[in-house]
C-alpha cells in the first residue's frame, strides 16, 4: 500500500525522471561543475562554535574551490573569512587548524594584521616606498552565517545574499540547530563523484535494502512497507523531504536500556510536533522520524526532534570525494542520555558506512559509458532536482 505524497515545488514541471549522470562524472565535466557551481555558491565551511571567542580562528583547505581560508571571530562579535595569503609575498598566513591570535602576524617577515583584516605592522617600512598599508588588508572572502552555520562564497561579487540562496530554508528554525553541539565527526574519502555521494542520501528508496541489518525496521511499518515519502519540497535550488516513521519499531535490547531514561534518537521515533519549530516537519506528518535536506550543491542534513547529522562531500576531483560525517546533539541531562547518544553515535556511523559502501563501483560502471542514462522514481525526484539545479547553473555561467 503506498502512502499519500505531499509535493511542494518551485517549479511548474517536474523535473525529469531519465538523467544522463554518466556524462556527469567525467573529467571535463568536473572542471565545468568546478567553475560555475563550487565557484559561485555558497558553501559551509564551519560552525559558529568552532569559533567561540574573539580572535578564535579556523583554517579551511579546499581543493574545490582551491582556497585555504581564514575564519575569524572578531571583536565586534562578527565572524569574517579571509584568503590565509599574506599580502607582502603571498606565504600562507597561518599553519594551525585553528587556535586564538589577538593578530595575525606572517612568519616569513614579520608583517602583522588585526583579526579584522586591516594591516597593522610592517618590518622595516621605511624601505617600502610609497607603502599604502590601507590598501594590503587581509583578502577578504564573502562570509555569513545561517543557524550557527559558516557559509562562505568565493565569487568576488556573489548575486545573492547567503539568505537568498537559502530561499525557502531561510526561516523558521527557532534556534534549533544553535542548542545542539557536535558529537562526533568523521571523514572518508571515496573514489567516487561527489554528485554520487550526495545521491545516495537523498533518496529512501534504499533503506529496506542497504540498512536492513543495521536499522532494518526504522521507517515505513505496515501501513507504509515501500517507505515512501510523506512530504517532498523542491525548492529554487535545495531540497526538503521527510522520512517516515514506523510506528511498529521494535526496540532493541541496547534501545530498551538507552531509551528507557533517555531521549529516542535514531532509529527510534518519538517527538511532538507542538515542541518542533515551523520549518521541521514542515508538514507535520503523523508518522514522522526525521527531514533530510540538501541543500545544493554539496550538503545534506537529516534533521530530527533532538538531533541532527551534516554530511559534506568535498570534491577533489572528478573520481574522488572527501566526505565529512559530522553528528549533533542536545547536552545530555543525565548519564541515560549519554548512553542513548553514544548508541546514536555508533549506529550513525554504521549507517553512513553502508550508504557509502556502494559509490565506488557505481563510479566505476557509470565511468565505463555502456549506460547513457539512469532511470528515476518519483520516490527519487530529489536527484533528479539536483541536477536541473545543476543544469540551471551552468547555463548561467555560459
Amino acid at each position: 500500500m503506498a502512502v499519500h505524497t505531499e509535493v511542494r515545488s518551485a517549479a511548474t514541471t517536474p523535473p525529469p525522471l531519465r538523467v544522463p549522470l554518466a556524462s556527469f562524472i567525467t573529467p571535463a565535466a568536473f572542471e565545468t561543475e568546478r567553475r560555475a557551481i563550487f565557484n559561485r555558491s555558497w558553501l559551509l565551511v564551519a560552525h559558529a562554535a568552532d569559533l567561540p571567542q574573539p580572535g578564535s580562528f579556523v583554517r579551511r583547505e579546499l581543493e574545490v574551490p582551491r582556497a585555504s581560508l581564514l575564519l575569524v571571530h572578531g571583536e565586534d562579535g562578527r565572524i569574517r573569512a579571509f584568503h590565509n595569503i599574506c599580502r607582502h609575498r603571498g606565504n600562507a598566513m597561518v599553519r594551525e587548524p585553528l587556535g586564538k591570535r589577538s593578530r595575525l602576524t606572517c612568519s616569513f617577515h614579520g608583517w602583522t594584521w588585526s583579526i579584522d583584516g586591516s594591516l597593522r605592522g610592517v618590518t622595516d617600512e621605511s624601505q617600502f616606498p610609497e607603502l599604502d598599508k590601507n590598501a594590503l588588508g587581509l583578502l577578504p572572502v564573502h562570509c555569513d552565517t545561517w543557524n550557527g552555520l559558516v557559509f562562505v562564497n568565493l565569487d568576488p561579487d556573489p548575486t545573492e545574499t547567503l539568505a537568498a540562496w537559502m530561499g525557502g530554508l531561510a526561516e523558521g528554525w527557532d534556534g534549533h540547530f544553535e542548542r545542539q553541539h557536535r558529537l562526533s565527526s568523521h571523514r572518508f574519502e571515496m573514489a567516487a563523484n561527489w554528485n554520487l555521494g550526495v545521491n545516495a542520501f537523498t533518496e529512501g528508496y534504499h533503506t529496506m535494502y542497504i540498512h536492513r541489518n543495521t536499522a532494518g525496521d526504522y521507517q515505513g511499518g505496515a501501513s507504509n512497507p515501500q517507505r515512501h515519502r510523506p512530504f517532498m519540497q523542491f525548492m529554487e535550488r535545495h531540497t526538503l523531504y521527510s522520512a517516515p516513521a514506523n510506528p511498529d519499531h521494535v526496540l532493541v535490547p541496547a534501545e530498551q536500556v538507552a531509551y528507557r531514561w533517555g531521549r529516542r534518537l535514531l532509529p527510534a521515533a518519538c517527538f511532538d510536533n507542538d515542541s518542533l519549530p515551523p520549518a521541521v516537519n514542515p508538514s507535520r506528518a503523523a508518522h514522522w522520524l526525521f527531514d533530510v535536506i540538501e541543500v545544493f550543491p554539496n550538503l545534506v542534513m537529516l534533521v530530527g526532534q533532538h538531533y541532527r547529522i551534516e554530511i559534506r562531500f568535498l570534491p577533489l576531483s572528478a573520481d574522488r570525494t572527501v566526505v565529512l560525517n559530522e553528528t549533533f546533539v542536545y547536552s545530555p541531562a543525565n548519564l541515560a542520555e549519554r548512553a542513548s547518544q553514544e548508541l546514536f553515535r555508533s549506529r550513525e556511523r554504521e549507517v553512513v558506512r553502508e550508504d557509502l559502501s556502494l559509490l565506488e563501483a557505481q563510479h566505476a560502471a557509470l565511468a565505463t559509458g555502456v549506460m547513457p542514462e539512469v532511470v528515476l522514481s518519483r520516490q527519487e525526484m530529489a536527484l533528479a532536482h539536483h541536477f536541473r539545479v545543476r543544469a540551471r547553473m551552468l547555463e548561467a555561467a555560459e
